[in-house]
């Protein structure tokens, strides 16, 4: 049942924010073009922060998007037959995060890719300086042999997932307690003070969290070590890699996991639906 929940979920949003990716594809296909076969340096450097500045553009867009699909769906007009439907409350906000968490991965892997291929084709163009640049920052960020970079590379993937989680389910919790009698008198006001209010705590308590427990991996040249205390464990090596603490993410992800459970007590007895 929960299939067909994110399945339709999925349809019924692709109508929404269909216009959002084919704006995307268009003019990142546009100015990726004049990048590949532009004569002058200059309209190969300007196409490529085109594309980088319309994928991120993008990415706020489709949060907007998911957070007003989410509203309408399920405290709008709409929301009197979703919530009537013969299934669980949970599987429902459940169907609908995930549907809007995959939206917006989707656009912001778009952006971070858009990003790093700018900087490879600038390197390329200009050589020198802003080739080394471009060399050094695929060093500090993937690392220096295939192990390193496919540890890197999952470890940020994983980071961004779970950031976006965290987004998603807060932008869900300030809109269901937006509907809520008093707070809903405030309208969109509520909705925005309680997003950055949740989101900073969550942030800040993971932040804590990251010092007090540093439990994560320390990457060397071609070595990878799985250590409790990475402070330590970097100073062994004189600073030389990179450190990346487990504890930050995997607090996060069980607090935007926890979050549901609020969500769906208010959607169930407490939201007014319009």
């Amino acid at each position: 049942m929960f299939g067909k929940l994110l399945k339709n979920d999925l349809k019924a949003q692709w109508h929404s924010i269909s216009a959002i990716f084919l704006c995307i594809f268009i003019v990142g296909g546009v100015a990726e073009l004049l990048v590949l076969f532009a004569k002058n340096d200059l309209v190969v450097i300007l196409g490529g922060v085109v594309v980088c500045m319309a994928m991120f553009f993008a990415c706020m867009v489709i949060l907007i998007a998911v957070a007003m699909m989410f509203s309408k769906t399920t405290f709008g007009r709409a929301g009197y037959l979703t919530l009537t439907l013969p299934v669980k409350t949970s599987s429902l906000i459940w169907s609908k995060t995930l549907s809007g968490l995959i939206w917006t991965y989707v656009v912001y892997l778009l952006f971070f890719g858009s990003f790093f291929l700018w900087i490879y084709q600038v390197g390329n163009l200009m050589g020198g300086d802003l080739k080394d640049l471009a060399d050094q920052l695929f060093i500090l960020l993937l690392g220096r042999s295939l192990q390193t970079i496919v540890a890197l590379a999952t470890y940020y993937l994983v980071w961004i997932a779970i950031a976006m989680f965290l987004v998603v389910q807060c932008l869900y919790f300030a809109i269901t307690c937006s509907h809520i009698t008093p707070i809903s008198k405030l309208g969109v006001l509520s909705t925005v003070i309680i997003f950055f209010a949740s989101f900073a705590a969550i942030v800040g308590v993971t932040s804590l969290v990251t010092n007090i427990v540093p439990f994560g991996m320390v990457v060397h040249d071609d070595v990878i070590t799985i250590s409790t205390n990475v402070v330590k464990t970097l100073q062994a090596f004189r600073m030389d890699g990179y450190k990346f603490v487990f504890s930050g993410p995997v607090f996060m992800l069980i607090s935007s996991i926890l979050l549901n459970f609020p969500i769906t007590y208010l959607a169930k007895h407490k939201v007014n639906i319009k």
